[in-house]
């Protein structure tokens, strides 16, 4: 919809206004659209799956004459399920549902065409390859594998980045979730692949947000994280990353985005924001401001002496890491 340049650091996760973190009001979640775009968030990353089809529409709304770089995702059925959508990586669902997301953006292309959260099946078998051909012959400048929705994600990765046929690796990637998002970045920039971060503020543990205690309360999406996961996040955090961060330039939120930058080769940087305050304030300069490489490089000693204490320790993807000598 708006040409895809070079760089584009901080993209609009669209998922902020689609239900997930509660109600936004249709006019509202168009504005913050647009608010973002003119703060500089050209990126918008969206699905089908989000609000059912709410999130594309949103965009095309917002958007109506074009001039944003809009990805969406497909790989979740939720046509024919009334509840929870269900995974699907069928060759010609995808292709159904890509063409049912191009008719909600009002496109013949969309700009960055994601398989989302495909299985490990999804590659042997062959569907993934395939339908990644299909869509960028068909449906897209751009095609793309966003990982997940586990975190445990590297051989995945690895075969998708076999078959060739993938320009953008999405992953989650943060202070506190560093593995296996470090080792698919190095790993994407030497195939000449694109990397795309999510989840920077470990679901609003880094950014302040969410306050010891307050996880108990939380009940949309964040909710899924294992039992345990926060306690174990909030003091890695307070204890030992906060103080090293103390006395940098930038907000809580800020330093964190600050960090991926600094620690990986990334082509953009996914936030959730549903407030003009968030936007303001993740779209400032300072985001994406370089941290001292002492700082960096302190961050990850951390990591690896705690994330044996995680309840998300990525086991398979640590190993895998290991015996390639990229973690």
């Amino acid at each position: 919809m708006g040409g895809v340049p070079g760089r584009l650091p901080i993209a609009y996760g669209v998922y902020s206004v689609t239900g997930m973190y509660g109600d936004v009001p249709r006019e509202r979640a168009v504005g913050l659209l647009r608010l973002a775009w003119s703060l500089g968030a050209h990126h918008l990353d969206t699905a089908d799956v989000y609000g059912r089809g709410l999130g594309e529409e949103l965009v095309r709304e917002a958007f109506p004459q074009g001039g944003v770089v809009v990805a969406t995702k497909v790989g979740y059925d939720f046509y024919s399920s009334p509840g929870r959508p269900v995974r699907r990586m069928e060759l010609g669902y995808l292709v159904k549902a890509a063409r049912r997301s191009l008719e909600r953006l009002g496109v013949d292309k969309v700009d960055l065409l994601y398989l989302h959260n495909p299985t490990r099946e999804a590659f042997t078998s062959g569907v993934a390859s395939r339908f990644l051909r299909w869509a960028r012959r068909e449906a897209a400048d751009l095609v793309g594998v966003a990982l997940g929705p586990e975190t445990d994600i590297l051989e995945e990765a690895l075969l998708a980045l076999d078959t060739g046929e993938v320009d953008v690796l999405q992953f989650v990637y943060n202070m506190l979730e560093q593995e296996p998002g470090r080792t698919i970045a190095l790993l994407a920039r030497e195939r000449g692949v694109k990397g795309v971060a999510r989840v920077p503020h470990a679901g609003g543990v880094l950014d302040e947000r969410l306050r010891p205690g307050e996880e108990k309360g939380v009940s949309d999406h964040r909710s899924l994280r294992r039992g345990g996961w926060y306690r174990w996040a909030f003091r890695v955090y307070y204890e030992r990353m906060r103080p090293l961060l103390e006395g940098l330039p930038g907000t809580p939120g800020q330093k964190a985005l600050s960090f991926i930058f600094s620690s990986i080769p990334v082509w953009s940087v996914v936030v959730i924001a549903r407030s003009d305050e968030e936007l303001r304030e993740y779209l400032s300069p300072a985001s994406t401001a370089e941290m001292p490489a002492r700082v960096v490089e302190e961050l990850r000693r951390i990591y690896l002496e705690e994330i044996s204490g995680s309840p998300e320790r990525p086991e398979r993807s640590l190993r895998l890491a290991e015996a390639l000598g990229v973690a």
